[in-house]
């Protein structure tokens, strides 16, 4: 009866454990879905570890969270100030009490026409993307390890 019990008990505690990181994964998703609608990039980066990577959705590879809130301070003003966006947990993988892999999709809508390389994005325009992020606990607070944003593109007609 005992062996049954304690198994009960370890069996409940780790539920309990994989429910309190999945809020408070889902508490920074919040917080930085919010950041960026503020246009705050520097509190937006205070979720990624010192030594955190971002690869963004055109492929440019940012290692450090010093260099990730430069790259967001030169591309604030084109390209992330006249957006909002919504972010959604898709799942969360606990690999184990330290580390989650967490699938997000994100929707990002034009609040007004802005320029990127190659074309002007209209107000109103959404686009959809999907962002793998590696979540590790450290000294007891969890933040993003690595992060890779993946746009999603229409499939052309058959």
């Amino acid at each position: 009866m005992k062996k049954l019990m304690l198994l009960f008990l370890v069996i409940l505690s780790s539920h309990c454990w994989a429910q309190t990181s999945q809020e408070e994964i889902t508490k920074i998703v919040t917080k930085q879905e919010s950041d960026w609608n503020k246009n705050d990039m520097l509190s937006y980066a205070n979720s990624f570890t010192d030594d955190a990577t971002l690869i963004n959705f055109l492929g440019l590879f940012w290692k450090g969270k010093s260099e990730i809130i430069n790259q967001f301070k030169l591309i604030n003003d084109c390209c992330i100030k006249p957006t909002q966006i919504k972010l959604d947990i898709a799942d969360t993988r606990f690999i184990n009490n330290q580390t989650a892999i967490v699938y997000i999709k994100e929707t990002l809508i034009a609040k007004q026409d802005y320029q990127v390389p190659e074309k002007i994005v209209k107000k109103g325009s959404v686009d959809h993307k999907m962002i793998t992020a590696i979540f590790s606990k450290q000294e007891n607070i969890w933040k993003i390890l690595s992060m890779q944003v993946t746009q999603i593109v229409p499939l052309p007609p058959r």
